[in-house]
């Protein structure tokens, strides 16, 4: 598992580092530095001239240090400060002091001459303004650097993103590789951040994990060994019945797509048995795409006692793939929610209704606590929350969590990078699996019946989060398969059973 931070977060840790366990500030600096030189060192093609550019803060201060390892390896290392001298912090100042100790200068003034690599030190992760001044021509003087052809790498997080949201704040550098200290930062993984972080590497640095019980990190994640590992061993004496029976509510009239790519989806993450009920128009095509399905199809209105013995029957619920904002979706949507209890994976138009009708509001509040997993796209989400569009993208995780908590539910909160909250969350699960490939028709489909099928195995949050996780890594396979612009949603489906096949035993 790995946590990711904002930035009074890490202020956090790294004060308490220093003032609890007694781990000087100069000593994480140094580390810092040795960490960021070993990687410029492996990684970059070309290393004969190297320029620093150097904030007046601790950031800045990190950036000489690496400047001055590199130099004593015999690289030629240009130091450039941008900023007032006098303002420096002071460890910025010892950096200073140490480099001209040695004979080094550092120059106030940008040199015109050509470099290999460009270290980007302006600003650390506890910026919060827009970048101006001086600062905004250095970015832009990085910039213009590397477009004729350095490569430009970023101590800790590129300068001008926000560690918090991801937000260029004014302007930003745009780098190759980044280099992280202990904990990866959420403006490395939400957008445009991503975008500009390059290549990411997170170096340990010293940094006591003792304080993270003291203030909580606001995200963490998971990787495709570790989904593996939550998955409980498959009972070799277990039958159809007791991998777990569920009731999939999906489809409309001639609109069967959804409903099959969900119950697919369902049965290939390894549940038991699947029932579908949908309108008897979608029947012939079911039974012949999907013959492993039981069904109960309706006429013009379905008959809700035999919905009532199939939720009698069903261990969980999965809601809403496909199913319109019709009368007799609402009917069975309601149905389903009466029963207050099962385990239930709300999608797609079972959202829209319950955004549009408050007595669907009400019976969700009304159901058992946690036992709801509701997966809004954004549009949805901002129907749902009643926020704008601008809102959501401004705070997702605390707006996700606002939505947890209002419902009683778990919020998987699906865009570029999922998050994943429940009613009493501090630490939301960040989703880093997955690309743009998976922007397609019947993705969500795939992810509600992926997450369905998971829920017979797992707890409702432990289910959305690794669910979200495995519909990633199943994304990131069908691409290398099928290129991102050419895959569809079946696609993903296919991809399940390989990326289950070393799931632990």
């Amino acid at each position: 598992m790995q946590y990711i931070v904002t930035s009074e977060e890490m202020k956090s840790y790294d004060e308490s580092t220093i003032r609890k366990v007694g781990i000087p500030a100069l000593v994480l600096m140094e580390r810092a530095a040795l960490e960021t030189a070993d990687i410029i060192w492996r990684n970059a093609k070309k290393i004969s001239r190297i320029i620093v550019f150097a904030g007046t803060g601790n950031n800045g201060g990190d950036g000489l240090a690496v400047g001055r390892i590199l130099s004593q390896r015999g690289i030629d290392v240009t130091f450039y400060l941008v900023g007032d001298e006098s303002r420096v912090s002071e460890e910025a100042k010892t950096q200073i002091s140490i480099i001209r100790n040695l004979g080094l200068s550092i120059l106030s003034k940008l040199p015109q001459a050509e470099y290999d690599i460009v270290i980007d030190s302006l600003f650390g992760t506890g910026l919060s303004r827009n970048i101006a001044g001086v600062y905004e021509k250095a970015v832009k003087d990085i910039g213009a650097l590397k477009a004729r052809g350095a490569m430009v790498i970023s101590v800790d997080i590129p300068s001008g993103i926000s560690a918090d949201t991801g937000q260029i704040l004014g302007c930003c550098v745009e780098a190759d590789i980044t280099i992280a200290f202990e904990y990866g930062k959420a403006g490395h993984y939400f957008y445009p951040g991503k975008e500009k972080t390059g290549k990411l590497f997170v170096r340990h640095i010293g940094i006591a994990e003792q304080f993270l019980s003291e203030k909580r990190p606001s995200y963490f994640s998971f990787g495709a060994e570790e989904m593996r590992q939550l998955l409980p061993a498959r009972d070799p004496s277990g039958n159809k019945g007791t991998f777990g029976k569920v009731l999939l509510i999906a489809g409309s009239m001639n609109m069967a797509g959804a409903a099959i790519l969900c119950g697919r989806s369902i049965l290939r993450c390894g549940a038991g048995m699947v029932k579908i009920i949908s309108p008897s128009a979608n029947r012939s095509i079911i039974q012949r795409t999907l013959p492993e399905a039981l069904l109960y199809t309706y006429g013009k209105v379905p008959d809700m006692r035999q919905v009532d013995e199939a939720l009698e029957w069903a261990d969980l619920v999965v809601i809403g793939p496909g199913l319109s904002k019709s009368e007799n979706a609402k009917l069975l949507l309601s149905g389903a929610l009466e029963q207050g209890k099962l385990p239930m994976v709300i999608d797609a138009d079972g959202l829209n209704l319950i955004a549009e009708d408050d007595s669907l509001k009400q019976k969700v509040r009304n159901y058992e606590t946690k036992k709801i997993i509701m997966t809004p796209h954004p549009g949805e989400f901002v129907r749902l929350c009643g926020c704008t569009m601008k809102e959501y993208k401004d705070a997702p995780r605390e707006n996700v969590i606002k939505m947890a908590q209002e419902y009683g539910c778990i919020v998987v909160g699906k865009d570029a990078v999922t998050l994943v909250a429940g009613p009493e969350s501090e630490t939301v699960y960040m989703n880093l699996t997955g690309n743009d490939g998976m922007a397609t028709a019947g993705s969500g489909d795939v992810l509600a019946g992926i997450i369905g099928g998971l829920l017979t195995q797992l707890s409702p949050f432990e289910a959305a989060c690794v669910g979200t996780c495995l519909h990633g890594i199943a994304g990131e396979s069908a691409s290398k398969r099928k290129s991102r612009r050419g895959m569809i949603a079946s696609d993903l489906v296919e991809e399940i059973c390989g990326v289950l096949t070393e799931e632990k035993r």
